[in-house]
């Protein structure tokens, strides 16, 4: 049994760190989850400030509940709340997969995206460890005295809002989404020759006098029974084909409709200023994204476009505050914030082909933009991008194993057990 508790509260904890570094790092995509949430459940009035707290106070709790769980911090206490945390959203979930009413749950993020129903199986899997580390919650050890162990609690708290407060300022550290550096947006909207593709199944639905309405296939519909009167017919998904990583994005011209092609098809450097929410977008570094635009208008092969999901009225009353001199066509709000996780924020492009993206905190230079993203070779751009992210995200693991290695230790060795407490021990 004492290997059973190890095991249990290690793996649930390794689950809930996970889930939460995956929350805490991209808090506009929680904030977007949990407005689905709100508005499923009639809660709408909750939105304008709801998400985000919510969505910052979740993955702190899943990334501090997860952290006690593997050290064994406080057990009778996290045992209580990681019971009442699964217990709620094993609920919650269950209610998502019956009745379905969102359907993404957000449970990973974007990280790993499951439907309602494989979540709801994923948590009674987890209940069923949690079940054993809250029935067993008397026989863990205290690790060290109960003030020792609320600092460090407090200590990994306060990190987990610091992360989420970094990311939502300067993008995620780990980019999940589909417009991520190094992808060409046009290929990804390209479906394969001979990739499978949706089978449907025609419904035909008929009335009777006396027997109501029934649905029939194509083979056995009533053809020659003019008794049947039709009513409609339903196309039933049979069978998913390939769904390209890209599928909704779009740009549009007031005068000239679709550019999506055109735009995409430019040679050289293109800028991309994503606005989702043109009336709420930040103006922090607007100079800095003008001089970029101006300076875009004098080169060759380096193209400049701001790309909106709000009507013409409110661009025109944006361009005119803020003096822009670049064309800002129409895109649906929906891939604009997955392409960049701001209000505004900027990509660059190379033939088509994401180089790199910044927040608008983070708005280069045009000194710094000459020196390194305009003159740098753009494969070499992407892979040292690619490194950054890999290398950032394998020293935060590094890293959290260490310090929980060394205060395990540290507090076993050093700290002060309270009195009248056991010895301590896995």
């Amino acid at each position: 049994m004492k290997y059973l508790r190890l095991i249990s509260r290690v793996l649930i904890g390794l689950v809930f760190i996970f889930s939460g570094y995956v929350k805490a790092i991209d808090l506009i995509g929680s904030q977007l989850i949990f407005t689905e949430y709100f508005k499923a459940f009639y809660m709408s009035f909750l939105i304008p400030a709801g998400p985000t707290i919510v969505g910052v106070l979740a993955a702190a709790a899943e990334l501090v509940l997860g952290l006690c769980l593997v050290l064994g911090l406080r057990m009778k206490l996290t045992a209580w709340a990681t019971a009442l945390f699964m217990g709620f959203f094993t609920v919650l979930t269950l209610i998502l997969a019956l009745f379905n009413p969102v359907t993404d749950c957000g449970c990973f993020g974007e990280a790993i995206k499951l439907t309602n129903w494989e979540t709801f199986f994923k948590n009674v899997i987890i209940d069923i460890f949690v079940v054993v580390i809250f029935w067993q919650r008397d026989k863990y050890k205290p690790l060290s005295t109960c003030r020792n162990e609320f600092i460090t609690v407090g200590v990994f708290t306060a990190l987990a809002l610091f992360l989420s407060v970094y990311c939502y300022r300067h993008l995620p550290l780990i980019d999940f989404l589909p417009y991520k550096v190094g992808v060409n947006i046009s290929q990804a909207m390209d479906i394969p020759e001979g990739a499978p593709v949706n089978e449907y199944e025609t419904l035909l639905i008929y009335e009777k006098a006396g027997e109501g309405r029934k649905t029939f296939t194509l083979k056995d519909y009533p053809q020659n029974d003019t008794t049947w009167k039709f009513v409609e017919s339903v196309s039933v998904l049979e069978k998913k084909g390939y769904e390209p990583p890209i599928v909704d994005f779009t740009i549009n011209d007031s005068y000239r409709g679709y550019i999506t092609d055109s735009i995409l098809d430019l040679q050289g450097y293109l800028f991309l200023l994503t606005m989702p929410h043109i009336e709420d977008a930040s103006l922090r570094n607007i100079e800095k994204i003008n001089s970029i635009a101006d300076y875009a208008l004098t080169q060759d092969h380096i193209y400049f476009v701001g790309l909106a999901g709000s009507d013409d009225d409110k661009i025109a009353e944006f361009a005119a505050a803020t003096g822009g001199m670049y064309p800002i066509y129409f895109t649906d709000e929906k891939p604009l914030k997955s392409m960049v996780r701001a209000n505004p924020g900027l990509l660059l492009l190379y033939n088509g082909t994401i180089i790199a993206k910044w927040s608008h905190f983070d708005i280069p230079g045009i000194e710094k933009l000459q020196k390194k993203y305009l003159s740098e070779n753009p494969d070499m751009l992407i892979a040292r991008h690619s490194t950054w992210e890999r290398l950032t995200s394998e020293l935060l693991v590094v890293v959290l194993f260490v310090v929980m290695i060394m205060l395990s230790y540290c507090f076993r060795k050093y700290g002060k057990k309270d009195a009248n407490s056991p010895e301590l021990s896995a």
